[in-house]
């Protein structure tokens, strides 16, 4: 079917503007036109660019439609004749801060719906810790109040600040890194200095504050914290089934994703994290709580305090809790961002200090391509760091350094070590036919073959986890809407703004699909559905995890909405998960700085 192919939700006044015809195959065209529905007036016209097939998707052939010249809010659809017949677009709308107001309301809601209330909370009040057997709660002694946090994901009423540990380079930051970002976005929306974000703005920091008193009951008295409290089982009471749990670090096989395997040795350490395990983040929220004054349950003071005690012992510690006995690169930029914040809280020059350390192991894993561009290997070899959630997070940490540093010369290192990373970013992107400008990606796959791809590979560390990457996307929109207000290149500049839109465009819509992936929102919302079940339901605002590449051929496109006779379980694709709604919320309130 030919379509056209827009963002459901709107585009900004001011963002760039992109619409694809999804065409059988090519096509005799005349030029598009963008309609005012009001009047039925054509405000612009313009010319189709073919663009041809991609990779091995088999889901058409394409057209890109370029139409940044409409600014004027307002109503308007897309018009276009080919082969003797006109096709049109879904209406949809332009407006002053459009996606900012609805869509930050919309997965701020969610995060609140996310809440452990009910006979969660009362059960985390006095949460045992989980044995070495199921439904044994004697291997660490002792019952705590944790209180508070997110439901991971739709099918995971777990609340986790990381997992994957045991893939040592792929930690998603999970629950603290929500909390810290409600913070970031609040700040953000301030800086804006746009009227009418009152509400979000509070809105905001209700749910960081809210974050950072979870995270306080979360700290263990060794210093650091508690990783995760196990989902409840579904069809057991809570009071019987939830606990503080632990991660098996390297166990001998996988049995799914996160934190299942088989059994090792569980000592303390096993409930606790490491830096890139959640708490590099866990220390960035509790320092950025102590600059706000919000109702919560802690003092600023007490904030802080744990803040410094947790960042001074994860500094001596850290290795004691990886999966491997070392650091790496998330180590590094978990961090760095933990030292930034305790530095603009506190004005001590020592964190400054230990924040340039951090950026200077990072400028240690650059990977030069040639002069203008290159990447960050994870562990100092060339191995590329490549990430499903958090691929735009090392450049969006070293821009956070170089607002907070204010002057020196690592200062413009970091921002030129950002714009390497970020060039060649684009440079992969744009390699190949890539209509919607989706953020290709330099990956290592389980063999050692290292190439550029568009989605992420299945056959690494993580497997059999792998899912679509609405995180990843909205990350890497983060990363270059702030490098964008940074650079001095203004070619440059227009790449990085044009290459962040793609990447919001693609999870409200517009992809092959046409499917939004915010539910609630927009159309070809992707239901989830597991085996017999039919009460994991999806919340309104929530994210799901999107469109990967295909089931048997990484170079294809999947995108999975029914049940067939080999898949029964499409959480890979339609599953919400916290990390897509923190990043993109994020990625939203970037570019109001």
């Amino acid at each position: 079917m030919t379509q056209i192919l827009t963002n459901q939700i709107g585009y900004d006044c001011g963002d760039t503007k992109s619409a694809v015809l999804q065409a059988e195959g090519p096509m005799t065209l005349g030029e598009f036109q963008v309609i005012r529905v009001s009047d039925g007036a054509a405000v612009c016209s313009g010319s189709a660019v073919e663009q041809g097939t991609v990779d091995r998707w088999e889901t058409g052939y394409y057209y890109t439609l370029r139409f940044d010249q409409v600014r004027e809010p307002g109503k308007y659809y897309i018009q276009i004749s080919g082969n003797g017949e006109t096709f049109r677009s879904f209406p949809f709308d332009i407006g002053e801060n459009l996606l900012e107001l609805r869509m930050i309301s919309a997965v701020g809601y969610y995060f609140k719906a996310q809440r452990p209330t009910g006979e969660f909370e009362a059960a985390e009040r006095n949460l045992p810790f989980r044995g070495s057997k199921p439904g044994v709660f004697d291997l660490r002694q002792g019952r705590l109040d944790v209180r508070g946090g997110w439901y991971d994901a739709t099918g995971d009423t777990g609340i986790h600040l990381s997992h994957l540990s045991h893939t040592t380079y792929f930690n998603p930051q999970q629950a603290s890194f929500s909390a810290y970002v409600f913070f970031q976005v609040n700040d953000l929306l301030e800086e804006s200095g746009y009227p009418y974000y009152t509400l979000l703005k509070r809105r905001m920091l209700d749910e960081g504050m809210y974050g950072a008193d979870f995270l306080m009951r979360m700290r263990a008295p060794s210093g650091t914290f508690f990783r995760t409290k196990d989902r409840a089982e579904a069809f057991l009471p809570v009071n019987t089934t939830r606990s503080i749990g632990y991660e098996f670090w390297n166990p001998t096989s996988r049995k799914g994703g996160g934190a299942y395997g088989e059994m090792e040795e569980i000592v303390d350490r096993s409930y606790e994290v490491s830096l890139r395990s959640g708490g590099g983040y866990a220390i960035a929220a509790l320092a950025a709580a102590a600059r706000h004054t919000y109702p919560s349950d802690f003092s600023k003071e007490e904030y802080l305090n744990a803040a410094i005690a947790s960042f001074n012992y994860l500094l001596e510690h850290n290795k004691e809790y990886t999966n491997d006995g070392n650091c790496n690169l998330l180590d590094d930029y978990c961090a760095l961002d933990a030292a930034v914040e305790l530095y603009k809280t506190t004005g001590e020059y020592d964190y400054l200090r230990k924040a340039e350390g951090f950026v200077q192991k990072m400028l240690g894993k650059y990977v030069p391509l040639d002069d203008t561009m290159g990447y960050l290997s994870v562990d100092g070899t060339k191995r590329p760091f490549f990430h499903a959630a958090d691929a735009g997070m090392p450049v969006v940490n070293l821009l956070n350094f170089y607002r907070a540093a204010q002057e020196g010369g690592l200062r413009d290192q970091a921002l030129e070590l950002a714009e390497k990373l970020m060039r060649h970013q684009l440079s992969v992107t744009n390699e190949v036919s890539n209509p919607f400008g989706y953020a290709r990606q330099l990956i290592q796959h389980g063999n050692g073959t290292i190439e550029n791809q568009f989605f992420y590979p299945h056959d690494v560390e993580t497997a059999p986890w792998w899912q679509g990457e609405n995180a990843r996307l909205a990350s890497l929109a983060t990363a270059a809407r702030y490098l964008a207000w940074h650079t001095k290149d203004e070619a440059f500049q227009a790449e990085l703004r044009k290459f962040a839109d793609d990447q919001i465009n693609w999870v409200l819509g517009l992809n092959p699909y046409d499917a939004c992936m915010v539910e609630g929102a927009g159309r070809n919302n992707n239901a989830y559905f597991f085996e017999c079940r039919k009460d994991f339901i999806h919340c309104p605002g929530g994210i799901v995890n999107g469109i990967t590449g295909g089931l048997h051929d990484e170079h294809g496109i999947d995108f999975i909405s029914a049940p067939t006779e080999e898949i029964k379980d499409n959480w890979r694709w339609a599953e919400q998960w916290i990390p897509h709604g923190s990043w993109f919320i994020y990625a939203l309130a970037m570019k109001k700085i």
